[in-house]
């Protein structure tokens, strides 16, 4: 196959200061060439380079939908939790009506927090540095010493918290937006919808998070473990191969769906649903059975592939992994080129018994949580990644997403007219993560600021 591709060119103009810097590895160009049209070569560049990264912010972190949070998290009006939105940190509440809202969490006097606990309950929020205090609704009610040092000109209604135009949520899952012309998040998630609502909402009563969040850091830039759990089945023999010989899973198959949906959005697994086939079985199969069976009543045979449904990711860094034991949320938060902040959830169907709940998190634990079977494989893989990228020859040349390129079709061909998107004709293939990095090109090269 050739390996020329047609560039598309991601313009670092914006960020470049009056006098460019003269960079051996980036040049004074005004435009780079960094993903190749069809995302099959990605420049090794976009993962290490800091302005390019800081281009990011600007075009994808302010722009995108960004995961915040699970309604289950917020139950009462006054419920918060503090999370950020790449690096800018947020706070997320219900306010006195109940409603959804979101915010910067930095005093509009001089910038400290004024949310200094990761979750919990209160009517309003005091910054330490001061006392200026806010309410739910990210109004200034109160100014210490207001009449004395300020005086009567000073208007509390034009100092209140700069709150995120676009809150919303779907099937439990807490969405927000910084650009106030963003799509809604509905026309947002697309296509994605259709498997978001066989994951999410299969049981009555839709989901909830157990346990808590789990928030730990590893050295390696956000798009890396976003585009892995996009759909990289490729890895599974090799990486995890230790688990597959321990028997907490079985051995992985080519024969399974890898789908696209637009947006950058991808989800994929092994035919018949993630993990079906494993040595290891939990009492939680039979809720399953009982779903994919609910399932093919309703959209006829093909459906029986899609419970759990899962690996996947919502662009640009909600990933989320649905399987014959578990289900996790998380979300790869940057902190910098070549660092994140991994946030991660366990969420179960708040149908099930508490018995099945505490199992399903203990196997969660195993598996994904912060010490996990599988999360260190990933984490140790990733971080050398990172590593070979640092230096000066390292971050030159691409890395390759060939795999399986001229093997995609409609979803519905293979399918049925109910299944949207694109897939392949084979499991391990490349297909979602050049949709992913198609997608990244295309914000990253918008013109509109």
């Amino acid at each position: 196959m050739s390996s020329s591709h047609t560039e598309t060119k991601i313009s670092l103009d914006a960020l470049r200061p009056p006098r460019v810097r003269e960079d051996a590895h980036i040049g004074s160009h005004a435009a780079q060439d960094l993903v190749s049209s069809d995302g099959s070569g990605v420049d090794r560049r976009v993962f290490v380079d800091p302005e390019i990264y800081q281009l990011e912010q600007q075009k994808i972190f302010a722009k995108c939908w960004l995961y915040v949070g699970h309604e289950s998290e917020l139950p009462d009006r006054g419920s918060f939790l503090s999370t950020t939105m790449a690096e800018d940190p947020v706070f997320v509440v219900r306010d006195k009506e109940g409603q959804l809202r979101a915010f910067l969490n930095s005093c509009t006097h001089r910038g400290a927090k004024v949310c200094r606990a990761d979750s919990g309950s209160a009517n309003s929020f005091k910054c330490p540095y001061h006392g200026w205090t806010f309410n739910t609704e990210g109004a200034l009610i109160s100014v210490p010493r207001l009449g004395t040092v300020y005086g009567d000109c000073f208007d509390r209604h034009q100092h209140g918290l700069r709150e995120v135009p676009n809150v919303d949520s779907f099937g439990g899952m807490i969405f927000a937006s910084w650009d106030p012309a963003a799509p809604t998040l509905k026309e947002y998630l697309g296509d994605m919808t259709f498997y978001l609502e066989l994951m999410l909402s299969r049981m009555e009563g839709g989901t909830e998070v157990v346990g808590g969040v789990h928030k730990w850091t590893i050295d390696v830039n956000w798009k890396i473990p976003a585009e892995n759990f996009a759909g990289d089945h490729y890895h599974v023999p090799s990486t995890h191969g230790a688990g597959v010989d321990m028997g907490y899973r079985s051995p992985l198959s080519n024969d399974g769906y890898c789908i696209h949906t637009g947006n950058g959005h991808s989800i994929g697994t092994e035919r018949g649903g993630a993990q079906k086939g494993d040595a290891v079985r939990t009492d939680y199969d039979g809720f399953l059975a009982e779903m994919r069976a609910q399932l093919v009543a309703k959209y006829g045979a093909a459906a029986e592939d899609f419970v759990p449904i899962g690996v996947g990711t919502i662009f640009p860094n909600m990933s989320f992994m649905d399987t014959a034991r578990f289900r996790t949320f998380r979300v790869w938060h940057p902190r910098g080129p070549g660092k994140i902040e991994i946030h991660s959830w366990c969420v179960v169907d708040k149908a099930l018994p508490d018995e099945l709940k505490a199992a399903t998190r203990q196997t969660y634990s195993l598996a994904f949580g912060p010490s996990g079977i599988f999360e260190q494989d990933d984490g140790d893989i990733w971080q050398s990644v990172q590593d070979s990228m640092k230096g000066y020859v390292g971050r030159q040349g691409r890395l390759n997403y060939e795999m399986g390129l001229g093997r995609e079709m409609p979803t519905s061909e293979r399918y049925g007219s109910a299944f949207p998107g694109s897939t392949s004709d084979m499991l391990m293939t490349e297909a979602n993560q050049r949709a992913f990095y198609r997608h990244y090109a295309s914000l990253m090269t918008d013109a509109k600021k």
